[in-house]
């Protein structure tokens, strides 16, 4: 018994020894220790910033989601039972069962997360669910399953703004248009949370809590119009679908500022399905590379004037055909000797008219008053894709004996549908170019925001030739021009259709066309340049002011009716046509000299 107690007393003072170094000496020491080993910690995800329309309506936004993970080591641990507690299920099985039936994700994936491979201590059971579901998950009290804050982004306007807002790829790292642009910008700077746990994962409420708040990204305000933006989409969507055709394009510039407010094409994506494969995902008004055709007549016919080889009425005898560099150009539908007005030859399109002006311009000059407006270098927006597109020039392995022809009715050179809307642009800003612009401002942190300055813009022809050629281009959307179609009830329009032979390099040659109408209204004090372009349709007539003019008419009306421009008083300007061969003599009116002596020189060939 002596020896007993005396053993006893031996582990006793050993036990009070170590009570003694535990609680006293080494008491921090032992305390900070047990805390480290029940600390956790987590990253505190930044909010991205908001990407808006003019006006602050959302189009890209970041939501508050939860990504539930587990711990299988606890896990397996687990048990379900039912209403009576009996045991329905035990382990992974069990865990899966419950986070399936509440989450809705399928019970498969999650059983497999949680036991492949063996032993780890922590996997992703579902990647994005609502705080709510979350918060109904963890009434169920699964051991060892717990929730992760993620930021998830939406975009509000779906597939109707995601070519030009952009979408977040693979690793939360943007893939296109502003949001990748801007993501500088965009991106805030993450946070981080310190707090301690208990055994199965929890926080303990009364415990340690450290937190360094994340900082959220800027705010990125567009010059788009929601509103207009959808109206754009929708009424592009519905003429490709009823046109059969491949894609299309349509985009509506503030004139005066160059801002873009809105800018649509289809077919379209659904940012938020990150299924589809980056082909799919583009921007095709902006990257895709055409040949303009009849639109870019604008540029012969600005420079024709700028140079003062032409005036508004000056006549232009067109023949049956045109025999030049080799081959012989027509018109696309056949006549007889047509008696045409300069203004005539534009409202008309005629290729052969458009050719007896714009030779006497000669070739390097007229690459350079092509160049002069944007063709062939980049048109300056920002945003990733885009192309300079490809004008020859005079000289080169480009440039044959037909080039320096067809350049003057928009063959035979590319560009994109952006660079032909900033040609119409330059002419309703009473000849000056400005950079076609998304970004209306900023917002930062603070909630300060900063809008951005406006271009000062490049001078490209006189405010007397634009003027010329917007008197022209009203006979257009007019009874006797090549587009009725596009006329706007009570508003002045001015435009130009085209109906371009397209190349399919797929096919490796031409095959079908790109019909298009581009204008600005009103006539008289522009306020919008709207563009309308249709790739290879199949079911309707294939002329311009047939496929595109309605597609016009129906987002200039919206756009001026929102904007609240009043309509005109009177009729639109009318200048004639076509002039009488019989009356017509040197050194009347403004001049004969035109078609005489291109008839008359080809006559000598």
């Amino acid at each position: 018994m002596r020896t007993m107690l005396v053993g006893v007393m031996v582990v006793l003072s050993l036990f009070a020894a170590q009570l003694v170094r535990l609680q006293g000496l080494d008491a921090a020491s032992v305390s900070a220790a047990a805390v480290n080993g029940r600390l956790e910690v987590r990253a505190i995800p930044a909010e991205r910033g908001t990407i808006t329309d003019v006006s602050g309506a959302e189009l890209a936004v970041s939501v508050e989601r939860r990504r539930i993970v587990a711990d299988p080591t606890l896990v397996e641990d687990y048990t379900l039972k039912d209403d009576e507690g009996e045991v329905v299920a035990e382990g992974f099985a069990a865990a899966a069962q419950v986070v399936s039936e509440v989450t809705g994700a399928d019970e498969g994936p999650i059983l497999e997360a949680l036991t492949d491979p063996p032993g780890e201590k922590y996997t992703v059971l579902v990647k994005d669910v609502s705080p709510q579901t979350w918060q109904e998950l963890r009434a169920r009290g699964v051991r060892g399953v717990s929730a992760e804050n993620v930021m998830r982004r939406d975009y509000p306007l779906g597939e109707a703004a995601a070519p030009l807002v952009g979408w977040m790829g693979a690793g939360e790292m943007p893939a296109g248009g502003i949001e990748l642009v801007h993501h500088d910008d965009l991106t805030g700077a993450p946070g981080e949370a310190v707090f301690e746990v208990g055994s199965s994962g929890e926080r303990i409420s009364t415990g340690l809590y450290q937190e360094d708040p994340a900082v959220p990204g800027q705010d990125v305000r567009l010059s788009i119009d929601a509103d207009l933006q959808w109206y754009a989409y929708d009424a592009i969507r519905e003429r490709v679908k009823d046109a059969g055709a491949l894609r299309g394009y349509a985009v509506v510039q503030e004139v005066s500022t160059g801002r873009i407010v809105a800018l649509a094409s289809y077919p379209g994506f659904d940012p938020a399905d990150d299924t589809q494969t980056s082909e799919d995902m583009r921007n095709a008004a902006i990257e895709d590379v055409y040949e303009p055709g009849s639109t870019a007549k604008l540029i012969t016919a600005a420079a024709a004037v700028e140079e003062g080889l032409v005036e508004r009425d000056t006549p232009v005898e067109v023949p049956v055909s045109l025999p030049r560099g080799g081959t012989s150009f027509r018109d696309v539908e056949p006549h007889p000797v047509q008696h045409l007005t300069f203004a005539g030859v534009i409202a008309k399109s005629s290729n052969m008219g458009t050719i007896l002006v714009g030779e006497k311009l000669g070739e390097q000059k007229l690459y350079d008053w092509i160049r002069k407006f944007g063709l062939g270098s980049p048109v300056g927006h920002g945003l990733p894709g885009e192309s300079a597109g490809l004008v020859p020039q005079p000289g080169t392995a480009g440039w044959s004996d037909t080039t320096q022809y067809t350049l003057m009715f928009g063959q035979g050179y590319s560009g994109s549908f952006l660079q032909q809307v900033s040609v119409f642009q330059t002419i309703a800003n009473d000849g000056t170019r400005l950079t076609p612009s998304f970004i209306q401002g900023t917002v930062d942190e603070e909630g300060r925001y900063a809008e951005l300055p406006l271009p000062t813009g490049t001078r490209v022809v006189s405010k007397e030739t634009a003027d010329t050629l917007t008197e022209i281009m009203q006979q257009i959307p007019a009874t006797g021009g090549t587009a009725p179609l596009a006329a706007v009830d009570g508003y002045h329009v001015a435009g130009k259709t085209s109906t371009a032979d397209r190349f399919d390099e797929t096919k490796g040659g031409y095959s079908g066309v790109t019909s298009s109408f581009i204008g600005f209204a009103p006539a008289d004090d522009p306020k919008y340049v709207v563009g309308v372009a249709v790739q290879r349709p199949t079911k309707i007539h294939r002329f311009g002011g047939i496929i595109a003019g309605p597609v016009f008419s129906s987002v200039m009306r919206y756009a001026l009716q929102k904007e609240g421009v009043e309509p005109a008083e009177g009729p639109p300007l009318e200048v004639p046509l076509e002039y009488d061969p019989a009356k017509k003599a040197p050194g009347q009116g403004s001049g004969v000299t035109l078609g005489d002596i291109a008839i008359k020189d080809e006559g000598r060939r």
